[in-house]
This record gives C-alpha cells, sequence and structure tokens, in this order.
C-alpha cells in the first residue's frame, strides 16, 4: 500500500470506526453498492453486506467506507472482512487485500480473448460468464445455429446444460 492508500485507511477509521476487539477473520458478500463518480481517487462507499465467518452466522449489515476507485465493490463480490464476534454488524473490509479492478479486468479480457480461440484460459483465472451468472436467452433458442453454440461454449455457457439437458 502506498502513501494515499494509508491515509484514506486512516481517515476511514476515523470517519467510519468499526470497533472490532475480537475480531474473526471471514467474508462479506456485497448485495448493493453506492454508485462511484466523478474522478477522485477515493471516495465514500455505502455497502449493504452480508457477513460470515466460523461460529458467526451469516448476518446482513451496512458498512460505510472511504474506498479506492480501484477496488470499488460491486453486487456479488465477495470481500475480505474481519467480523467482530460480539456484534457480526461491526465489520472492517480488509481494502488492501483485494485486487485491483484493472489487473481483474485484464485478466477476464485474456480469458475470455482465450476462450474465444478456443484455448483454455490460464490457471486460476475464471471467464467473466460461470458460475452464478444469469444469462437470459431471448427468442427462440431452436434458432441458435451451431456457430454460436460454440461461441457461447467458448465463452464457457453451456445452452444445453441451462436448458437442463432438453432438445432446443
Amino acid at each position: 500500500m502506498g502513501f494515499f492508500d494509508d491515509l484514506a485507511d486512516g481517515l476511514s477509521g476515523l470517519i467510519f470506526d468499526a470497533k472490532i476487539e475480537d475480531g474473526v477473520r471471514g467474508t462479506a458478500q456485497v448485495v448493493a453498492a453506492s454508485g462511484y463518480y466523478g474522478e477522485g481517487l477515493y471516495q465514500n462507499c455505502q455497502l449493504e453486506v452480508v457477513v460470515e465467518a466460523p461460529g458467526i452466522p451469516a448476518t446482513a449489515t451496512t458498512v460505510q467506507a472511504l474506498v479506492s476507485r480501484d477496488t470499488w465493490p460491486h453486487a456479488g463480490q465477495v470481500l475480505p472482512a474481519l467480523i467482530e464476534r460480539a456484534d457480526p454488524r461491526e465489520v472492517l473490509i480488509l481494502w488492501d487485500e483485494l485486487p485491483k479492478s484493472g489487473d481483474v479486468a485484464k485478466a477476464q479480457a485474456e480469458a475470455l480473448a482465450a476462450a474465444k480461440r478456443g484455448e483454455a484460459p490460464a490457471p486460476g483465472v475464471a471467464t467473466p460468464y460461470g458460475p452464478g451468472t444469469t444469462v437470459k436467452v431471448v427468442g427462440d433458442v431452436s434458432q441458435i445455429t451451431p456457430e454460436q453454440r460454440d461461441k457461447l461454449k467458448a465463452m464457457g455457457i453451456d445452452l444445453d446444460a441451462l436448458l437442463g439437458g432438453q432438445p432446443s
């Protein structure tokens, strides 16, 4: 972390003071996050999350934080967190453990390009389409050509599996 990251962490701690005395390492799944606006390096972000950790049941809570534009959260993302054992609504997101969004996007673009070329993506790099991705097929599925099916498969979308093995 650099100087500005350290400064932002300090300011965030002063402004949005999470009271963590007996913290347990866990996760915070983002349900909703406020939008990023403008050109600032850091902005206030309000998150609606569900936190959980060993010994702590899933708990919905709101988190306020000063966040770098390079790690701005999005719905569905799972963030590393320190969760107060006595009150799981007290949460500290471990922002410095997140990869930069530009690095993630670059890796996903490379994986998608490799899939479209019929190559396997690099180990550990997920394509943008995977488990949990919502796919909406509009129109008559029977009209999808074999070439279009191959392109969907190259992107990690198996149309036949989505249709439950039913012939299309």
